[in-house]
């Protein structure tokens, strides 16, 4: 549940659902720890984004948020160094990335990967 008991469009993604990654068109994956001040600045930030563009896209394009303290296998292996840092990834496969921003730029970033990839 997102804040005042919304939904959330964002799924904790762990080493047991890494195939949800695959199976989207266009994953938004947002690597962060709970004691990482810019991480929990960013965490409403990228929550209000998934949830706009989640319902724009239709479900086509879907948000994910791993913690690398949990995950540091799959974060080691995408070569994260700081957090937090934003993995687009298409079919499963890392297509850009980010190191947090605005909403604005935020959603500018996705809507054009949704677009180069006929999502949008």
């Amino acid at each position: 549940m997102g804040e005042g008991g919304t939904i959330s469009a964002i799924s904790e993604l762990t080493s047991s659902s890494l195939e949800k990654l695959s199976g989207a068109s266009l994953a938004i994956v947002d690597f962060w720890a709970p004691w990482c001040g810019p991480c929990r600045r960013l965490a409403p930030i990228f929550e209000e984004v998934a949830n706009e563009l989640a319902e724009k896209y239709g479900g086509r394009v879907k948000f994910f948020k791993v913690n690398v303290d949990d995950e540091g296998a799959f974060a080691q292996r995408h070569g994260i160094m700081t957090i937090p840092t934003l993995i687009a990834f298409a079919s499963g496969e890392p297509v850009d990335r980010r190191a947090g921003g605005t909403k604005g730029d935020l959603v500018k970033w996705i809507d054009k990967l949704a677009q180069d990839r006929g999502l949008a």
